[in-house]
């Protein structure tokens, strides 16, 4: 079941204080996906929700995660986890804090190709990566997915809670920005205040 989030959020269109209104939907999806223990894991297609153990049984996949030694994070192409500034140039993708608001006027460095995980918590589902993927519309959207942790990464309890992204895409003024917060509630985004109205199906 995924969960969409509608509403309306004012957002400050210049330094002259003059806004508009920003139309946005965000989708959470309740994966509660297990993450193998193998070098290949789990293989995700966000738009679609299907995920796999093979790259074949999830068409177009934008997240791979997965490994034996490290939860190893790849994509298909591109620079698409958030690293954080104060993380080390090796480090992969990183455990950004509740509040974090990924967008598009993030520093190029702030965006790798992937790697190993950095920051995780263990024995904890405080664990979240923000992501950029490409959509069956074929443009870039922002995206967060959460993860429980055991007593180690390389756990066989390691799972994906959830996955929160905004439908639109990064250049549109309602898909500029994401905020993390914690599922079911992830509303995000663009700026000052909003209120929404939320339906499921």
């Amino acid at each position: 079941m995924r969960s969409y989030n509608q509403g309306l959020f004012i957002v400050l269109a210049s330094l002259s204080g003059a806004a508009s209104i920003a139309h946005a939907s965000i989708v959470v999806v309740p994966a509660n996906l297990a993450i193998p223990v193998t070098p290949a894991g789990l293989y995700i297609n966000i738009s679609s929700g299907i995920s796999s153990s093979t790259a074949a049984g999830a068409p177009g996949w934008d997240i791979n995660v997965g490994g034996t030694t490290s939860l190893n994070f790849v994509s298909p192409g591109g620079y698409n986890f958030v690293r954080l500034n104060l993380a080390p140039m090796s480090a992969g993708p990183s455990n950004v804090p509740i509040g974090f608001m990924i967008s598009n006027m993030m520093p190029t460095a702030s965006w790798i190709a992937g790697g190993s995980s950095d920051g995780f918590i263990n024995n904890s589902s405080s664990n979240y990566v923000g992501f950029q993927f490409v959509g069956n519309d074929s443009l870039t959207h922002f995206g967060c997915m959460q993860f429980s942790i055991g007593a180690s990464v390389t756990g066989s309890d390691r799972k994906i809670v959830s996955y929160a992204y905004n439908t639109e895409s990064t250049t549109s003024a309602g898909g500029a920005m994401l905020h993390v917060v914690p599922a079911p509630g992830a509303l995000a985004l663009l700026g000052l205040a909003g209120f929404a109205s939320r339906r499921r199906r």
